[in-house]
């Protein structure tokens, strides 16, 4: 089907526009307020308005003028506020982030444009525990706008991503007789395959050393460790070991105490399993079990790539920070894809209802 459309909030460095257009839509416009994440939008996105701008300053009006589009005609609003404020990793983040108020940029951008659908992924601590309350408020100012919603929180391990990353999906339309359905698992038990592992994912490569880069591919290469780590990895079981295996005079003193320390830091991801959650921290083994499941190093920048699912042929702008930022922080692209094959079934829904009744009707 033609003419399905989306604008991307909190784009990124494109995540969800990869997702979305591989399942068929066309990504108009996206908005974010980081330099080197639109640049690499730009790269691989280049025939999209991309606006590095804080959203707050955005108006939907504008926004449609861009793309020559009159409110209502939009197919679907894709965002992905900032989540750190809600992430469980940051236990110690106040409740008063200002990023958390975010999300109501997204309900207002909603409001202005009227997106015949919306989309929204974050992690699931927006809609419980101490996001709750602010989750609930947003969800009530779309459903008030006329958007009946869904939500549930998805696995993205079980839609192909060698990951487990469970993100909180909400999704909403205006069209009256649509109804609306998350998508299905299409790998684990309740799919049709198995889950993707790491094997899989990234055994193919070449062998990297600590701190080195292949003559062939950019991307891969690895964070130079320090001393100490570069000691506590050569220590550490192959496949799955951590820093319960190493010697008292490597460990750190919260962990020689037995009172802090997250299980998973400094630890070897498994070869047959899909891997732990990525995060902006991906390639350091202090933020998590970023390790190589043999070599002696933290995962490169190829392999967190992969992980996420995205395509070789996907280009990174940026320093090796940034780039390792932008990976960990991004929606996963067959993630995304699930969702926008779900979101295209319920239009395709709208269009036959089009050619049997003559119109659908729309709340609001």
């Amino acid at each position: 089907m033609g003419n399905l459309t989306a604008i991307d909030l909190f784009s990124g460095c494109g995540g969800s526009a990869r997702g979305f257009e591989d399942a068929g839509f066309t990504t108009l416009a996206a908005i974010d307020n980081d330099y080197w994440s639109t640049q690499t939008y730009k790269r691989n996105h280049p025939k999209t308005v991309l606006l590095n701008e804080d959203i707050r300053y955005v108006s939907g009006k504008d926004l449609l003028k861009k793309v020559g589009l009159k409110k209502g005609q939009l197919s679907v609003l894709l965002a992905c506020p900032p989540c750190q404020g809600f992430s469980s990793a940051r236990s110690n983040v106040s409740s008063f982030d200002p990023r958390n108020e975010l999300v109501f940029e997204f309900v207002r951008l909603a409001k202005e444009m009227l997106p015949k659908m919306i989309a929204m992924e974050n992690v699931p601590g927006l809609s419980r525990g101490k996001g709750k309350s602010i989750f609930l408020e947003a969800e009530s100012q779309l459903n008030k706008i006329g958007y009946k919603t869904v939500h549930s929180v998805l696995n993205a391990s079980d839609y192909g991503v060698p990951q487990n990353r469970k993100r909180v999906i909400l999704l909403g339309s205006r069209l009256k007789n649509i109804r609306l359905k998350l998508p299905l698992p299409t790998h684990g038990k309740n799919g049709v395959g198995p889950k993707i592992t790491i094997r899989e994912t990234i055994s193919d490569l070449p062998r990297i050393a600590n701190g080195a880069k292949d003559k062939t591919d950019q991307m891969h290469v690895s964070a130079n460790l320090s001393e100490i780590n570069l000691r506590r990895i050569k220590v550490t079981p192959h496949n799955g070991g951590g820093w319960k295996d190493w010697p008292d005079e490597l460990k750190l003193v919260c962990h020689k105490n037995g009172n802090g320390g997250h299980g998973d830091v400094y630890g070897r991801m498994r070869w047959d399993e899909p891997s732990p959650t990525m995060t902006g921290g991906c390639t350091a083994i202090s933020k998590g079990r970023f390790g190589h499941p043999e070599q002696d190093r933290a995962i490169s920048l190829r392999e967190a790539a992969r992980i996420q699912s995205f395509p070789d042929s996907y280009v990174f702008e940026g320093s090796f920070t940034s780039i390792a930022s932008q990976i960990g922080n991004a929606v996963p692209p067959l993630l995304a894809k699930a969702i926008a094959e779900s979101v295209r079934e319920m239009l395709s829904e709208e269009k036959q209802m089009k050619r049997i009744y003559g119109r659908v009707l729309t709340t609001g």
